[in-house]
This record gives structure tokens, C-alpha cells and sequence, in this order.
């Protein structure tokens, strides 16, 4: 009898998850804000380095590079224009402004001190074990750098969004050029990686509940939203008081980054129904909202 029931509760349990699974469903990308949120800036300009010039040139022409490859920011060198900044805890101040044109509200400021670059002959010992289980060792030569450099992001009200942010990274390589290379481009990475926001595939549930939307539903999932918006706006006008009608209504407009349209569609449809997915995806889109605010500061 017992071990009936603990089947029962398997089998009601599975049931719920494959309902869940089958659930209709849109897939949206969004954007999200980095570790570090530099605002809708999408323009990074190098105001002043310090360190060895070698190095310093190669940091700019690897940030120019890959902030390329990413395809976000764009890099504007202006190293010799004469600009110096002082950066004093979480604020920057313009010593010399140079002689080219003051900041833009859409510029970030990047201002980058080498601190180490190096590398040094290093020796490993490999064991290696043949089919028969012999083990042998063998000597392998190489070169270890390390590579550290301080930036500082500030926007042009003076704010570091940096401030003197050390990042240290090691490379590998059969030269000390090589070793060196590899050292400062995971540098640079390790600095994009943190400013740079990223697009994250979300899926937002719908209520496939209600047969009579169904055609609504089958076309927003089609790809065609824009249209499947303005068949939910007539069908909630005939149906005020329908709880999936405002909800999906609220997710065809989450979809579209209208977000604050949504909630109130969500609020809405969460009074009438005590769903909790409902109250699930209004929490996710007011988290999309922040996102989207944080992102066009």
C-alpha cells in the first residue's frame, strides 16, 4: 500500500513536470549590465598611460582590437594629446585637458598604468606512461609571464567607475615574446569581461490555459509579435476580467522590452489569478527594467 502511494506521488510529480515543460513559452534576448555598469557609454577613450612604452602601446592596440572583435565599445586613443588625470579614490580629476575636445557624456575615460611585465625561463618535469605502464620523464623548457596593470574608468562627471582596478595575469610560451603576448591579451580580456554587458537568452512563460487565445499564442511563438499585441489588446477589450488574457498580454509586451507596460499588465492579471509563475515573470521583468534603467544612465 505504501509503496502504491510513493508511486502515485512519482507518477503526479513527473505529470507536473512535463505540464511545466509543454508550457507555451518566448524566448527573448536581453541585455544585461557587466560586473562594472559604465552606463549607455559605448566609448572608451585612453586618456593616459604610464609604464613602459612597449607595453603601454600594446594594452591600447589589444583593447582597440578585441573591443572590435566584441563589437559593443568602440577605442579612441588619445595618449598623445596630453591629457593627465589624477585619480583619487573613487573620483578623477583633469590636471592638464590637453588639446583636443572635452569629454562626451557617451565617453568613458580609460586611464591604464603597467605596473609588471615580465617573464622568466622556467623548467617542468613531464611523466609520460607508455602502453606497457613504464613511466618516463621528460624536461620541458619554457617561459612564464606576468603581466599587471592598474585602470581607472571614469565618465565625465569625474566618477571612477574603476578606480585603479589591478588586474594581474600570467601567459605561457615557448619565447618570452610569446609568453608576454599571451600574459597581456588575457589581460585585456579580463578587463572587457567586466564592463562589457552581455545579451542572455530568457524564456518567459505564457498561460496556454485558455483555448480561445490559442491562435494568439501559436503567432507571437511564430515570430510575429508585433501582430500577436494587437490581437491580445482586442481580445483583452472583450475580456477585461480574464486573468491569462492580461498575463499573456503583460509577457507579449515583456517580450518587446516595453517593461513597464508589463507590470502593470502583470499587477493586473496576479490579482485576478493566484497563479506563481504569474508573479514569477513579473518579478523577472521588473529585474529587466533595472537592467534597462542601469544601462541608459
Amino acid at each position: 500500500m505504501l509503496a502504491s502511494r510513493s508511486l502515485r506521488h512519482v507518477v503526479l510529480a513527473l505529470a507536473a513536470t512535463l505540464a511545466v515543460g509543454c508550457a507555451p513559452s518566448l524566448k527573448v534576448n536581453v541585455l544585461q549590465p557587466a560586473r562594472v555598469n559604465l552606463g549607455a557609454a559605448k566609448s572608451l577613450t585612453v586618456v593616459q598611460t604610464e609604464g613602459r612604452k612597449g607595453a603601454r602601446d600594446f594594452l591600447v592596440d589589444e583593447l582597440t582590437r578585441q573591443a572590435r572583435t566584441g563589437g559593443y565599445f568602440q577605442v579612441a586613443d588619445r595618449t598623445d594629446e596630453g591629457i593627465v588625470v589624477k585619480v583619487a579614490g573613487r573620483s578623477v580629476q583633469i590636471i592638464n585637458a590637453g588639446t583636443g575636445p572635452a569629454q562626451t557624456q557617451d565617453e568613458i575615460g580609460i586611464r591604464i598604468d603597467v605596473n609588471d611585465w615580465d617573464a622568466e625561463k622556467k623548467t617542468e618535469i613531464i611523466k609520460d606512461k607508455d602502453s606497457k605502464g613504464r613511466v618516463t620523464e621528460r624536461e620541458v623548457k619554457f617561459y612564464e609571464a606576468k603581466t599587471v596593470a592598474s585602470v581607472t574608468a571614469f565618465n565625465t562627471a569625474g566618477k571612477a567607475l574603476l578606480a585603479e582596478q589591478e588586474y594581474e595575469t600570467v601567459g605561457r610560451g615557448e619565447d618570452k615574446d610569446e609568453a608576454i603576448t599571451h600574459a597581456a591579451r588575457a589581460l585585456v580580456s579580463q578587463l572587457l569581461r567586466d564592463i562589457t554587458p552581455t545579451y542572455v537568452t530568457k524564456s518567459i512563460r505564457l498561460d496556454g490555459d485558455d483555448k480561445a487565445q490559442e491562435p494568439i499564442i501559436d503567432m507571437a511563438r511564430e515570430g510575429n509579435v508585433p501582430r500577436a499585441i494587437t490581437e491580445m489588446e482586442s481580445y483583452v477589450q472583450s475580456n477585461p476580467q480574464n486573468a491569462s488574457a492580461l498575463y499573456n498580454l503583460a509577457v507579449l509586451l515583456d517580450a518587446t522590452g516595453k517593461y513597464p507596460e508589463a507590470l502593470e499588465l502583470y499587477t493586473k492579471a496576479i490579482s485576478l489569478s493566484a497563479k506563481d509563475y504569474y508573479v514569477d515573470m513579473k518579478s523577472e521583468c521588473a529585474r529587466r527594467l533595472a537592467d534597462q534603467q542601469a544601462l541608459s544612465r
